[in-house]
């Protein structure tokens, strides 16, 4: 079977038609509900406008045709994905924090067809996101979409955006057509789906799903979450996503299950979708789960116990040991199913019963460490009672995973970027393999294999003579109370090969938090090689729409500081010196800056911060 013969099935068999398939709440919190045969019938209707879309381009059925989306977690991209399978057409998921210059390169680069839009405000702009869109169009241009190929979910009065038309004129103006309209028998290993990458380390890249691998995520949720037709998904991660399709949305629909759609996560309002949906399994990265424990504690306290609602597990990627057993003991979880994997490759790596603390789980697929220069085997890790890797460096390196073991998941390739697809693949022993672009070690356990996270490859720290990766840092220093979120980055020295740990963390008020205090604490639990040389203090870390960090703009900004950031609040940085953790300003950052005189040092500097401007003038920076 593939994803149009399930819709076709789930939305004409008697005994799951009339089901429930999507709860959404609208603008006033009421939930509102679509059944798998209203989903059936709705897509079709998508499916023939597509068509005629596509005819009306002179894009022939053999011939890909690109259907953008740039909404929030909404019914419509539902609606969308049931008519690309309808129609061969592939989905293409905007990043829906995208703006300006970057929102018009992902569109002309990815050669959209069409665009269906939002109608709603977007965060962290003054507009919607159909504002968005049309500033981005008349200041930077669309290569190929025309206004007549622009569509907003509802109709807008704004008198500028007139020209744009709505959803459901268009399902309209091609309804007449519907009555004698046929869906496309789906190729299968075609793209159903462009999912860009998350962008914590660089630029976004467009990766092609093909129908076949959103068949078989779901096959493989089902398998690791025991889904059923009786649960209830919880979707508030983006939907554009892969945490979200791969996780719940996929396992759902191949098994009749109906989810609870929220816009975008909502900390304060977590609890009450659970109880108003009976959801029983989340989806989710790492830190929506510290956000909610953190809400939960602030108001109602220790003693808070959600045992009694129905939510049976949550499956996360990136959630630490810690967090997964208090949010277990919370709502009386089952099991908090943690996995580790990528949108390129699926899950590959789940927890189970008997996975280690340390652990992301046990390998699911052929799995292998290697050096990343030589491509040669590492060993398998020692770790002794405190959880440290005694052999670090001969056990760490690079996360690989086989392509023939992922099966109709392996890596297809991102969208026009055939170079960057190559990077991606290594071979061994006459085979090929994943690049996951992530550190790790593989820790043996009886006849059982498991995998330790060691961070992103390029991600390594050298401080006083020993290689560490950040994520331990993280996980230690993010046991400090106040601390909401942590990120650790190593600034290259300005004499030497080594780094300077850096740790960014993000606190309720940076002006008072106690930075001695926590800097003993740090003295306490970590050893000397890993602690800090620079603390910044930040009110809000920089995120994806995924909820993960992003270290690129980290270091970039590193330790930057200007006359005008002196004067901010939100955002200090302390040096520590003798022990002693000293305010550092701008006057503090150019004298660090001016002991760059090595031009190799000088180089390495630019290159990890991507700021080739890092050493002209004064060595002020250009905001």
């Amino acid at each position: 079977m593939n994803l149009a013969d399930i819709i076709i099935r789930n939305g004409t068999d008697p005994s799951i038609k009339d089901r429930t398939f999507i709860l959404y709440r609208d603008e006033q919190e009421e939930i509102h509900s679509i059944s798998y045969g209203e989903y059936h019938r709705i897509s079709l209707a998508y499916a023939n406008a597509l068509q005629s879309l596509r005819y009306a381009q002179g894009v022939k059925a053999t011939e890909r045709f690109h259907v953008g989306v740039f909404m929030q977690n909404i019914p419509e991209f539902f609606f969308l994905l049931g008519g690309c399978s309808f129609t061969n057409s592939t989905l293409v998921g905007l990043n829906n924090a995208q703006v300006g210059e970057k929102l018009a390169f992902d569109i002309n680069t990815i050669d959209m067809n069409v665009l269906f839009v939002d109608h709603a405000h977007q965060p962290g702009t003054d507009g919607t996101f159909l504002d968005t869109v049309m500033k981005a169009k008349e200041s930077h241009g669309f290569s190929t979409l025309g206004n007549e190929f622009i569509f907003v979910t509802a109709k807008q009065d704004k008198r500028e955006h007139k020209v744009i038309a709505d959803i459901p004129g268009i399902l309209n103006q091609y309804a007449p057509s519907l009555s004698t309209f046929e869906p496309m028998p789906l190729e299968v290993f075609r793209a159903g789906m462009i999912i860009f990458t998350s962008g914590t380390t660089g630029a976004p890249k467009g990766i092609e799903v093909t129908w076949q691998k959103l068949f078989d995520v779901g096959v493989t949720g089902t398998r690791i979450l025991n889904y059923t037709q009786d649960d209830v998904g919880y979707v508030c991660m983006p939907v554009n996503h892969s945490n979200s399709l791969y996780l719940n949305i996929m396992p759902a629909m191949l098994n009749g299950a109906k989810i609870l759609l929220r816009r975008r996560f909502s900390v304060r309002n977590f609890v009450k979708d659970i109880q108003e949906s009976g959801a029983t399994i989340w989806n989710c990265v790492g830190d929506p789960v510290h956000y909610v424990i953190n809400h939960i504690y602030s108001t109602i306290g220790g003693h808070a116990d959600f045992s009694s609602l129905p939510l049976r597990t949550v499956i996360s990627t990136g959630t630490n040991a810690s967090n997964r057993a208090i949010f277990t003991k919370l709502f009386g979880l089952d099991i908090f199913t943690e996995v580790y994997g990528s949108t390129e490759a699926g899950a590959i790596t789940a927890v189970d019963g008997g996975t280690p603390e340390y652990s992301v789980g046990k390998l699911l697929k052929d799995i292998r460490i290697i050096r990343e220069n030589t491509l040669e085997e590492c060993s398998p890790a020692q770790i002794d009672e405190q959880r440290r890797i005694l052999n670090l460096d001969e056990s760490a390196g690079e996360i690989v995973v086989s392509q023939a073991s992922l099966g109709a998941s392996a890596f297809s390739g991102y969208y026009n970027l055939p170079e960057e697809s190559a990077k991606k693949i290594c071979t061994l022993d006459g085979d090929d393999f994943y690049r996951m672009g992530d550190l790790g070690a593989i820790v043996q356990k009886g006849n059982e294999k498991y995998l330790v996270f060691l961070g992103r490859t390029g991600d390594w720290i050298r401080f006083k003579g020993e290689n560490w990766t950040p994520v331990d840092g993280e996980k230690i220093v993010s046991r400090y109370p106040g601390i909401i979120n942590a990120g650790i980055i190593g600034v290259p020295q300005a004499v030497g090969r080594e780094d300077d740990p850096m740790y960014i963390l993000e606190v309720a008020d940076p002006v008072s938090f106690p930075v001695d205090e926590l800097y003993a604490f740090c003295k306490k639990n970590l050893p000397h090689y890993m602690l800090p040389r620079f603390i910044r203090f930040v009110r809000k870390m920089p995120m994806t729409e995924t909820m993960k960090l992003k270290k690129s703009v980290l270091k970039s900004e590193f330790y930057y500081r200007s006359p005008e950031s002196d004067r901010i609040n939100d955002d200090i940085i302390y040096k520590i010196s003798d022990g002693t953790a000293g305010r550092f300003f701008s006057r503090d950052y150019r004298l660090e800056i001016a002991r760059y005189k090595d031009p190799t040092n000088r180089d390495t500097m630019k290159a990890y911060t991507k700021r080739s401007d890092l050493f002209q003038g004064n060595t002020e920076m250009d905001g």
